[in-house]
């Protein structure tokens, strides 16, 4: 288990390393915060405004990280965000016995506060934070699924064909027309008919695509521009069309409708990683990566999760629901928009009431 995603797990459960470090937390300061004296790997704070500056490490098995433990926390000394600030050391207690008898010296030697955390009972708390921040009340929600589909403005590709034909109705040889002369066009229809079945815009029924209602208001709202260009899929979604899709995707119809999910279990992604990192590269961090595995209840290798991540951050972006802060490291930031919020809290109530229609209870009956 590397020390981030120990730091990680630790930080998702404040009572449990509060226990470990004896100290009441009443908020976290900050993690992982760049000093002139190295990067502190997180700072607490108790009700009375005293801070514990905290170098996390796991197992400290050899003299050279030792070393390195020690040095970087006498550097931390150097550092206060509180006129009473702590610093300590807080390490795996399957530690050997020797270098536990060292670090205990040091500590003695230098001022600071040495404890201890087991590192096999924190794999089994990562595993239960995990299956606790993507909780759906009691649902067996399906995983999501990824699909080579980067924006929900593809939608206009395939149903501008209604528009093409003027019919409410078109075979399959028809709707295929657009994806005729592409690489792989059989797999690139199949993607964007199962984004158009998810946002219910149209029905399959005897081998023939009828308009739904949704349907007819999206290609009513097309913008203008899909008929200046030859790449349909560039064109940006109408305001129309994303009031539209909202209304849809909130209607309380999303349980199989793949994309539907997909959205949800990206905002819970935001949620559990607090939007610190969205993996701009397709070799990512290996700790990052178990962290969206775990969420996601997926085994994708990290270029198919870093494009499942990008590209459900991109249909959140087209509806107004995330915006990015981008930097010049591996990783954006990502936060919920107060739409954003409003449509997870919508998510979470509807499942609140699937469920409760689930259990129903008829015992007063009795």
């Amino acid at each position: 288990m590397t020390e981030s995603l120990v730091q990680w797990t630790l930080l998702n459960n404040p009572n449990c390393l509060g226990q470990f470090l004896n100290f009441n937390i009443a908020k976290i300061i900050g993690q992982e915060i760049s000093t002139d004296f190295g990067r502190i790997d997180f700072v607490l704070s108790n009700s009375e405004n005293k801070h514990l500056i905290v170098e996390l490490e796991t197992i400290l098995d050899s003299s050279s990280k030792l070393d390195y433990c020690f040095n970087q926390t006498l550097n931390y000394k150097n550092v206060k965000f509180s006129t009473v600030t702590d610093y300590s050391i807080l390490y795996a207690e399957e530690t050997q016995e020797k270098n536990k008898r060292r670090i205990e010296k040091f500590g003695r030697d230098n001022g600071i506060l040495t404890y201890t955390y087991s590192l096999e009972k924190t794999k089994e708390l990562y595993s239960t934070t995990v299956e606790r921040l993507s909780l759906n009340v009691g649902l067996a929600l399906p995983t999501p699924k990824n699909y080579t589909i980067c924006y929900l403005r593809w939608l206009n590709k395939i149903m501008k064909t209604f528009l093409d034909f003027s019919k409410r109705e078109l075979t399959k040889e028809e709707l295929f027309i657009p994806f005729k002369n592409i690489s792989k066009s059989r797999t690139n229809f199949n993607c964007h008919e199962q984004i158009a079945f998810d946002f219910e815009l149209f029905t399959l029924h005897k081998s023939k695509y009828s308009l739904t209602e949704y349907g007819e208001l999206f290609i009513k709202n097309i913008s203008p521009y899909v008929y200046n260009t030859k790449n349909v899929s560039s064109i940006n979604l109408t305001n129309e069309q994303k009031r539209l899709l909202l209304k849809i995707l909130t209607n309380g119809n999303w349980i199989d409708k793949i994309h539907k999910i997909n959205i949800y279990w990206f905002l819970r992604f935001i949620e559990v990683t607090d939007g610190s990192w969205l993996p701009k590269k397709h070799n990512f961090d290996i700790d990052k990566l178990e962290i969206a595995k775990g969420l996601f209840k997926v085994s994708y290798n990290s270029r198919t999760m870093q494009e499942f991540i990008s590209w459900c951050c991109n249909y959140c972006m087209e509806l107004g629901l995330v915006e990015k802060i981008k930097s010049t490291t591996e990783y954006d930031q990502i936060f919920l928009t107060p739409l954003g919020v409003e449509i997870n809290n919508i998510f979470g109530l509807d499942l609140i009431i699937k469920k409760s229609r689930m259990n129903l209870s008829f015992k007063y009956l009795e």
